[in-house]
């Protein structure tokens, strides 16, 4: 297990390539083809899978009765607007349009403000990551509903972030890359001076023989 793991560490910088392969493909494809409507089933998928995965974890350790059933309701409500997308997706051929950009912001703003009440109900329990997060979606939420967002906008962005995330990993890749082969050389260069420590060293009992047949030639 322990090889295993330390293999994969050694060649991480491969799949790190293949994963800013693959996020770059992403985004060549969502710029050049139509993809619009996969992209609102798309979205209704993750938000249908965050919803229901926070589920039974949440309904399982939270105490206040209050809170459970706020996000309850809540997570209901992402599982019904995950439902508008999908069907959206693959009933009708322009898609939800602008009310895509108003349900998404919906979801935001409802995620951020029931984070918030349980805090200051005492009910949950935030960290920084947590409470950044929660004032971005508060933030991206209101943005979207002034400005209004579409899913052109989305395909858009996740381009941007696409390539950003690819070049990030190329670059961290390449790091990786260097490193294992400045390793490879380090370990190349220690094995002839290995073979001539082995060769130095004399086997036990060696120079007594060496001894004993120069005393019988004398």
């Amino acid at each position: 297990m322990n090889k295993i793991a330390s293999a994969f560490h050694q060649y991480n910088w491969f799949i790190k390539l293949i994963g800013a392969g693959l996020l770059i493909t992403l985004a060549i494809v969502l710029w050049v083809m139509d993809l619009e409507r996969m992209m609102e089933a798309f979205v209704g998928v993750l938000i249908a899978t965050y919803a229901i995965v926070r589920l039974v974890p949440f309904v399982r350790s939270q105490k206040s009765d209050l809170i459970k059933t706020i996000n309850i309701i809540e997570i209901t409500l992402n599982v019904l607007i995950a439902g508008i997308f999908i069907i959206a997706a693959f009933v009708t051929e322009e898609g939800l349009g602008s009310l895509f950009g108003y349900l998404v912001a919906g979801v935001l703003i409802a995620r951020g403000m029931v984070h918030f009440y349980g805090l200051s109900e005492g009910a949950e329990k935030g960290d920084h990551l947590t409470y950044f997060f929660h004032i971005a979606t508060l933030i991206i939420g209101t943005l979207i509903v002034a400005r209004g967002f579409d899913v052109s906008d989305l395909i858009i962005l996740i381009v941007i972030l696409s390539f950003l995330s690819g070049g990030y990993l190329v670059y961290d890749g390449y790091n990786g890359y260097s490193i294992y082969r400045r390793r490879k050389q380090l370990e190349e260069g220690k094995q002839p001076e290995a073979e001539k420590r082995e060769k130095d060293i004399e086997m036990p009992g060696k120079k007594d023989e060496e001894r004993e047949q120069d005393r019988i030639v004398s």
